[in-house]
């Protein structure tokens, strides 16, 4: 009996054919090393003078962790404002959650965070004018802008300001929102890190440090603008009685006087009706005196608590870039080697064929 050997289809390799095949690729790059090497090296090359070229300069971070403690109850203060018609308890929801974060990065808290003075090399200076010196704002968004060169703020209330001076303002708090940034440590921590990247250590730290200053006083102001309010409007009313009592008591001497030389009844009524008006005056004005002290009281105790857990580390952390286009150019380099190698390999054994 005759044994049929199975025929292999042409499309289909053998495992010698694997082995030749394998063996022609280990020729073909021991005969072509050196652009194995070559063109990594260009490629090595090229990535290195680009990061040295395009390389951003070393950023300074600066990171501050606090924790927001909520306000005090108003302990029973709550009747004043509501014989008043204003209610002092702070709206809880406004500032709670993301609605918090939003705020710490939102324009009139980083301007008024930008207006500020601060001290440097025993200079007072606008934060803003710093943040234009030292931000490298003047060699990336106004590179193309000479007369940005020398620009200065002079004014710190906005509302003081130029058209001109507004523009420039708006651009750089886009740039200090886009370098700070807000969120909680973790998801099971109540504590909040506040942090920034910039060219500059101590403006760096300097913008951190007045941010939190500056969000706790803005902060504060809104839980408590109704207890404020209820305040100014109980503390104008003190004044007005004060005024009603002094002309009154004014008004009594003066009787008081005038009867000690009359022997008719109807003066002395008539003092008395004024002693007695004098009398309820000032019952009204201590009363509306405690009640001034009592909301400055209630003012206090709403204010929320910011508790500085860790301060800014000195000095600061830097972070370097990392060389990545040198790393990428060695890689692109050494894939096209292969390229190169195989098509150099194909057509090179293409004239061997048709001669044979």
């Amino acid at each position: 009996m005759s044994q049929n050997t199975p025929s292999i289809p042409d499309d289909q390799l053998t495992p010698k054919d694997v082995i030749e095949k394998l063996v022609l690729v280990k020729d073909a790059i021991i005969r072509n090393w050196k652009f194995l090497i070559l063109f990594p090296l260009i490629g090595l090359g090229i990535g290195f003078v680009l990061d040295k070229v395009l390389k951003n300069p070393t950023q300074y971070e600066a990171v501050v962790v606090f924790n927001l403690g909520a306000g005090g109850q108003n302990n029973g203060l709550g009747d004043v404002a509501g014989l008043l018609g204003l209610g002092s308890a702070p709206d809880a929801n406004i500032f709670t959650g993301e609605n918090f974060f939003y705020f710490v990065k939102s324009r009139p808290v980083l301007e008024r965070n930008l207006m500020k003075e601060v001290e440097v090399d025993g200079k007072k200076m606008l934060l803003a004018n710093y943040f234009i010196l030292k931000s490298g704002i003047k060699d990336k968004e106004w590179k193309d802008r000479p007369d940005m060169e020398n620009f200065q703020f002079k004014e710190s209330d906005p509302a003081k300001m130029t058209l001109d001076d507004h523009v420039v303002l708006n651009e750089i708090v886009t740039k200090a929102a886009n370098s700070t940034e807000i969120g909680t440590l973790d998801r099971k921590s109540s504590f909040i890190a506040l942090a920034t990247s910039m060219e500059d250590e101590l403006l760096a730290g300097l913008w951190v440090t007045n941010l939190l200053d500056t969000v706790e006083e803005m902060y504060t102001e809104n839980q408590t603008q109704k207890t404020r309010k209820t305040r100014d409007l109980l503390k104008r009313r003190a004044d007005s009685l004060a005024t009603v009592l002094g002309i009154t008591e004014h008004k009594l001497a003066k009787q008081m006087d005038n009867s000690q030389q009359l022997i008719f009844a109807a003066p002395k009524l008539q003092t008395s009706s004024t002693e007695r008006k004098s009398a309820f005056l000032q019952q009204l004005y201590y009363e509306a005196l405690g009640s001034v002290e009592k909301m400055n009281v209630s003012l206090v105790r709403e204010s929320p608590l910011f508790t500085k857990i860790e301060d800014i580390k000195v000095p600061l952390d830097m972070k370097y870039e990392d060389s990545k286009r040198a790393k990428i150019g060695a890689l692109a380099g050494f894939l096209l080697s292969l390229i190169f190698i195989y098509f150099k390999t194909v057509f090179s054994t293409v004239p061997q064929k048709e001669q044979s």
